[in-house]
Order: C-alpha cells, then structure tokens, then sequence
C-alpha cells in the first residue's frame, strides 16, 4: 500500500524519473529531453530542499511526489547557480530559458515565498494521493511559518486547476498560457 514519507536523498533518480514520465510524450522517449525537464522542474527541490519535499512511496520507490522551495531568494539563487549551470552543458538555449524561470515567482515572493511541483504517475493518478501530499506540505509549511504558498499551472490544464482549488488554491492571475494560484497559510 503506497504511503506519503519525506523525501530522502536516495529518492532523487526516481523524482528526475517520475518528472520526466509526467512530462509528456516527448520527455517520455528521449532521454536527453527527459534530463533537461527534470533538471529545469525537480532536481533542484530534490536535491536543495528536502525538508519540504513529500513522495509517495510504493515498496521502497518514489511513484509521486510534492516538491517546494519555501523561500524564494534562496530558490532563485541556488537553481541558477547549480542546475542552470548543468543545463548550460546539456543545451545552451534551454539553460538561457530556465535562467528565467524563477522570474514567474517574483511578483509573489512576499505574500506567497514558497511554491510547489506536484506529479504522480499515471497509475496513482485519481486515489487521493494527490491530496495526501499536499496535505503533507501544507502542515510543514504552516509549522514552519511560511506565510503563503503559490504555483504555475497551464492554463489549459483544468483538471489540476480544479484539483488545485479543491485544495485550498485561488486564481490569482492569468498570463502567458499560465495561471497563477496561490494560498495563505
């Protein structure tokens, strides 16, 4: 029976993995893609923010997880300069767009410093493993003080807008093929 735990450092392949089968057809087929998204969307919260990281476990492996910097200057400053810089090995012109990736999260760093990833893989998909995570993340969080937590989602993706609001999140702004929502804690 699966079940929620903390992240630890031997997870990290398995988020990279459950990243990259989560990430669409492409990344699924072609490792190198697969190796740009995690290092763009996961590698960082895995290896730099443990504390706030959240899988669900199914005999000893990471099928899902919730992944959160809780403070923004130190995501911003640590991504760029550990997993950006990976990236500029890998591909140039994705380095030069993950460099901007944090800027999403500015505007909202004050009322909303801390912001998540959530994934699972299809299979645990729809069993209300989703929200055992978030609601693993939610507590740390609020034990730990943080003020407000925020997220970028697809605009097109309205099942897990839904899912999103059904946890507690509000709309905050559209822009860009993005929506912005957030949650004070």
């Amino acid at each position: 029976m699966p079940f929620i735990r903390p992240a630890e450092e031997k997870d990290l392949h398995c988020i990279e993995h459950i990243c990259r089968m989560t990430a669409g057809p492409e990344a699924k087929k072609n490792e190198e893609v697969g190796r740009k998204i995690s290092l763009t969307y996961s590698t960082y919260y895995a290896r730099a923010e443990r504390e706030t990281c959240f899988v669900l476990d199914e005999n000893g492996t990471a099928v899902g997880y919730i992944l959160c910097a809780p403070d923004y200057l130190k995501y911003a400053k640590e991504y760029r300069k550990n997993e950006v810089k990976q990236l500029w090995k890998i591909d140039k012109t994705q380095s030069i767009a993950a460099c901007f990736l944090p800027f999403g999260y500015l505007p909202f760093k004050n009322k909303y410093p801390a912001h998540l990833h959530i994934d699972l893989l299809d299979e645990y998909q729809g069993q209300g493993y989703g929200s055992q995570l978030m609601s693993a993340l939610l507590e740390k969080l609020k034990e730990m003080q943080v003020p407000g937590v925020m997220l970028i989602v697809d605009k097109n993706n309205t099942g897990a807008q839904r899912f999103y609001e059904r946890a507690g999140f509000k709309k905050i702004i559209s822009a860009f093929g993005g929506v912005v929502m957030a949650m004070e804690l």
